[in-house]
């Protein structure tokens, strides 16, 4: 098993076929790269009412509120909290 930490990628782009290895409750899990593409981008979405964003899945997750009229972004996961472009919890 490879030690924790960077590797380069020697100019090569990154596959769907390929793995993200993650630690899950203690344990190591490889998750293909086509089904975290999927969860993130397909699953998500990218706009609604502002009683319908959806839990964030990463810092800087961006959302059009179409209830507010713009873009806010998340800053916090759990529990979640939505900033505007000022930075301003909305």
């Amino acid at each position: 098993m490879a030690e924790q930490g960077s590797y380069p990628l020697n100019g090569r782009t990154l596959a769907p076929t390929d793995t993200c290895t993650g630690v899950v409750t203690g344990q190591t899990a490889d998750i293909p790269l086509s089904a975290l593409a999927l969860f993130i981008g397909s699953n998500v979405p990218a706009n609604g009412p502002t009683g319908s964003r959806p839990v964030p899945v990463f810092i800087g997750e961006q959302y059009f509120d179409t209830t507010l009229g713009y873009v806010v972004w998340a800053k916090q996961l759990l529990p979640a909290i939505w900033v505007n472009a000022a930075g301003v919890s909305v």
